[in-house]
């Protein structure tokens, strides 16, 4: 992720017009509501093979 992020934040940088820049902004945004995401669904994930409940 710290790749991909790293990415964007230099290409947003070295954009030249306003669309680009509000472009990279908002795949910044969703690359981190991605990766939160797949954080949220592995916790849960985890959860549900621990829970001898859903065995």
């Amino acid at each position: 992720m710290d790749w991909l992020l790293r990415e964007t934040k230099q290409l947003e940088k070295t954009a030249t017009t306003y669309e680009e820049k509000a472009f990279y902004q908002e795949l910044e945004y969703i690359i981190r509501e991605q990766y939160k995401r797949i954080e949220q669904a592995e916790g849960e994930l985890d959860g549900t093979l621990w829970s001898p409940k859903k065995w």
